[in-house]
């Protein structure tokens, strides 16, 4: 089939939303040269089956974690992988995938750069015969039919985790402050979660107040000014919900620097190093933690099933959901708090 240059299609693309909301890897630009040297393996034509990883960048430790859940699931499946790092800039993402083409890669693992133009990404793997695993970050339903199947974590059940611990360990109400990444759709749907979770476990929910949302960028010195900001026009705050652990560092100093450490519940999300770490030393209360291993690992298998045929098979799982899961003071040492999980 004809291929389309998706460097043509998205030339001027432009980043809509944080996929996923993961942690920020603006903090970590400064690895990003060393891993250019690392950044694709496996590209020699050995007759195995060949699959590609686009994730939007790799200085994110988010998308580096599903890195190695793919690649250890195609090293036990005998498969070839091949991953590039578009360091945040679509063109540049657009030709590497043009480039896997080239390569006669089966099936992409595909993160998606900018929402906008992922279904003619979609569309162009499609017509040339190639199989599209869409993973954390979710394209629109309406994009569905040009995806064959999609691996994400469970948005909402993440933030439910969150909004659960309130409910249970503020059972009077409380105040609460978002710290929101309010462009990116995963986001969204943690918070709305989060909102349910209290709904189902508080005893009166009407006594949980949205103080205010801040836009924290999931990053921790944007919600660092933020939540500062927020703190000096709020005396009554009782909790503060993040959307990703990065940020939660960023509300830690603001709490810190205000002279209110212990007095304000602050909350993050993806169960990340930092927020364990966080955990561990009493200044984060609780992350509701999503696994970027399992969402490489079970992408790589969603790969070998569709180039194996598995699509015609009724247990076929076109969407797979990774379970969520809560980590507190209380079960903290149930994990390792230096690697994501």
């Amino acid at each position: 089939m004809k291929k389309k240059m998706l460097s043509v299609l998205l030339a001027a693309a432009m980043v809509l939303s944080m996929a996923g909301c993961g942690s920020s890897g603006n903090d970590k630009k400064e690895d990003s040269a060393e891993k250019s040297a690392a950044e694709k393996t496996n590209t020699k034509d050995s007759g195995k089956i060949k699959i590609g990883y686009s994730p939007y960048t790799m200085t994110n430790e988010y998308f580096s974690a599903i890195l190695d859940g793919l690649q250890s699931k195609c090293d036990e499946l005998g498969m070839e992988l091949i991953y590039y790092d578009p360091q945040n800039d679509p063109t540049t993402q657009s030709k590497q995938i043009d480039d896997m083409i080239s390569m006669g890669i089966q099936a992409l693992v595909y993160i998606p750069y900018d929402f906008s133009g992922a279904r003619n990404v979609c569309q162009t793997l499609q017509d040339a015969g190639v199989y599209v695993v869409n993973a954390d970050a979710v394209v629109s339903e309406d994009d569905y039919d040009v995806v064959d199947a999609i691996v994400a974590s469970d948005n909402e059940g993440l933030g439910q985790l969150s909004g659960e611990w309130v409910a249970e360990n503020y059972p009077d109400g409380a105040n609460i402050l978002i710290a929101h990444l309010q462009t990116a759709e995963a986001c969204v749907l943690n918070v709305e979660g989060f909102w349910e979770g209290i709904k189902e476990k508080a005893a009166d929910p009407d006594k949980y107040k949205e103080v205010q949302v801040v836009e924290g960028g999931g990053a921790s010195d944007v919600t660092f000014d933020a939540v500062t900001d927020a703190l000096q026009a709020h005396d009554d705050i009782d909790v503060i919900y993040c959307i990703n652990d990065t940020s939660a560092q960023g509300a830690i100093q603001a709490v810190e620097e205000a002279g209110k450490s212990g007095e304000i519940a602050i909350l993050g999300k993806d169960a990340a190093p930092i927020g364990k770490q966080a955990i561990k030393d009493g200044k984060q209360v609780q992350s509701s933690g999503q696994s970027p291993l399992s969402v490489g690992s079970t992408s790589a298998e969603r790969c070998y099933e569709l180039i194996n045929g598995k699509e015609a098979d009724k247990d076929f799982d076109f969407f797979t959901k990774i379970k969520a899961f809560s980590v507190t003071k209380d079960n903290i040492d149930d994990y390792d708090i230096d690697s994501w999980q």
